[in-house]
């Protein structure tokens, strides 16, 4: 978005020093989805991005969760290969675009939630499918965490900042760069507890309204799933 459709942002340390941007991301990463890199420099920040609750990808998905519901396991496969083939995978030799062959109903449940993981990545959706299949708690324990890229000190050409763009991505990774994730959560660990899938009622919902009980998860004597 700065005028140059050839630009490459490098996120990496060499030695004690980033190479980022000001203001980059601590992450290491930055995310292109919903990005128009048809937009000049000074029209950005006036530009809006239409938000879709539902698209479809997600219908295919929705699809293939119900099918593998009702043990359709057959359905269930054509609509990841459909996700799959849409967004350029190869089908390779066996034609299940890098599918596990003959799996069973759990597993193919497993399979969609990973694929919904992947396709609708930072669209909102993760936690909540976390959420309703009670799998939260998988999460426990875990930080989230950065990756720290950082220009070797041997072995890279004396010419690399300036012909970087040029080379092979994978070479440069390969050859130049050193990898290490840093903790980005250094206070406390995930640590998702069940009553959490029910929330609880907010006290000032129940200060102004006294016919309010609060949830039995959360001190209160109200059974929801009564």
């Amino acid at each position: 978005m700065n005028g140059n459709t050839n630009y490459k942002i490098w996120t990496y340390l060499r030695g004690t020093t980033s190479v980022e941007p000001s203001g980059a991301t601590n992450t290491g990463f930055y995310l292109r989805k919903a990005i128009d890199p048809r937009l000049g420099v000074n029209d950005v920040q006036y530009a809006g991005t239409d938000w879709i609750e539902l698209r479809y990808a997600e219908v295919l998905l929705n699809l293939a969760e119900a099918a593998c519901g009702v043990n359709n396991i057959a359905e269930a496969y054509t609509q990841l290969k459909a996700i799959r083939q849409r967004a350029g995978i190869e089908a390779g030799t066996d034609g299940n675009y890098g599918l596990q062959a003959n799996m069973n109903r759990a597993q193919m449940f497993d399979a969609i939630l990973y694929e919904r993981q992947i396709e609708l990545a930072f669209e909102g959706k993760r936690f909540w499918d976390l959420r309703r299949w009670k799998k939260v708690e998988s999460l426990n324990g875990k930080r989230r965490e950065a990756l720290i890229i950082t220009l070797k000190t041997t072995g890279v050409p004396a010419d690399f900042a300036t012909t970087r763009d040029n080379l092979d991505i994978d070479q440069v990774y390969t050859n130049y760069f050193t990898l290490a994730p840093r903790v980005l959560d250094t206070r406390y660990a995930i640590n998702w507890k069940s009553p959490y899938y029910f929330f609880a009622i907010p006290q000032q919902s129940i200060d102004n309204n006294p016919q309010l009980i609060q949830n039995n998860t959360w001190g209160g004597a109200f059974d929801p799933l009564q």
